[in-house]
Order: C-alpha cells, then sequence, then structure tokens
C-alpha cells in the first residue's frame, strides 16, 4: 500500500472543516474591518459610517442585558466552534484494507449486506430484516413471521464472518437481536 492510500481514507471518512472554518474567519474579518473603519474615521475627526466608537461604547454601558445577551452569543458561538475543531467529525463510512487500492465502504452499504446475508439465513421476508451501523457496532432487528423460529445463533455466525472478511476500520461488532413481535404471511 503506497503512503498515499492512508492520506485518502482519511479524507474519506472525516468530514472537513473548511466551510465552518471560512465562515467564522469572514465573519470575524467583517467585524474587525468594520471596527477598524469606525475606529480611523473617528481618529480623523470624519463623522461616523454607522455609530462612532463612543457613543457605541457609551450606549452599551447603558444596556447591560445587551451586554450579557451578546457575551452569551460569543460564548455559545465559541463553544460550537471549539466542539467543531475538537471533534472527530466523522462521516458514515469504513475503510477497507486492500493492497491495491484504498477502498471505502459507506455504512449503509455494510448495514444492507449484513441484513441480506442475516435474511438469507433467518429465511425471512426482504423487509423483515433491518440493519443499522455506526463507528463500532452493527445492530441486525429480524421479525420473524408468527410460529416459525429464527436460528439467532446462525445470524450472528453469518454476521461475524461478513465482517471478519470484510474487516472494517475502524472495526465492527454485530449484534443480532430478534424481534419478541412476529409477523402474519410469509
Amino acid at each position: 500500500m503506497t503512503s498515499l492510500y492512508p492520506r485518502i481514507l482519511r479524507r474519506e471518512t472525516h468530514r472537513s472543516r473548511s466551510v465552518a472554518v471560512s465562515v467564522a474567519l469572514a465573519l470575524f474579518i467583517l467585524v474587525a474591518a468594520y471596527v477598524g473603519l469606525e475606529c480611523g474615521l473617528a481618529a480623523f475627526g470624519a463623522g461616523p459610517l454607522l455609530v462612532s466608537p463612543a457613543a457605541a461604547i457609551d450606549w452599551l454601558g447603558s444596556k447591560e442585558i445587551i451586554v450579557y445577551v451578546a457575551a452569551g452569543v460569543a460564548a455559545v458561538l465559541g463553544i460550537a466552534l471549539l466542539l467543531l475543531a475538537i471533534l472527530p467529525g466523522r462521516r458514515a463510512r469504513h475503510a477497507v484494507p486492500n493492497e491495491r487500492m484504498a477502498v471505502v465502504v459507506d455504512d449503509g452499504v455494510l448495514a444492507g449486506a449484513l441484513a441480506r446475508d442475516a435474511r438469507r439465513v433467518a429465511d425471512v421476508a426482504p423487509d423483515r430484516v433491518h440493519a443499522d451501523v455506526s463507528k463500532r457496532r452493527a445492530r441486525i432487528v429480524i421479525t420473524p413471521t408468527s410460529g416459525v423460529p429464527v436460528d439467532a445463533p446462525a445470524a450472528q455466525a453469518i454476521a461475524d464472518g461478513l465482517l471478519t472478511t470484510l474487516a472494517p476500520r475502524p472495526s465492527v461488532r454485530a449484534r443480532v437481536v430478534v424481534s419478541t413481535r412476529g409477523t402474519v404471511g410469509a
């Protein structure tokens, strides 16, 4: 595997933060440019564009509630940007090892494969098996036909076998759940 593949896999399995950073920087630049323009106009003795810095400070000093609300909004925005920077930003995808190329599998495709194999082993209709895949877990729910038993250990074994064969990264553990409510019909 070339050294380029891990980089490609990382880019495909994690969300980019460039849009959020660009929007935050653009807003910061606009606010800083406006404040700088107003301060420059006040320094040269020209009239304000919207409000002079001295008038704005006097007005904000008399309106404490507005200062508190602005501080709260700034704090929430700061926490949101901090979380955006710290959290991993993972997409619903898993990397699958391959010697010749970088392979990325969407979680929905992985869930579909697990549901298909579990349905085949449980011998139920396609709409009676539902699978969800998250970062480290896969949950397969089988709704049996009333009165017809489902071989849950066989479905678990086939799901574990598929996940062992694919070896998605990060690794996924499957759990097969047989619904206690059955449905009428074939």
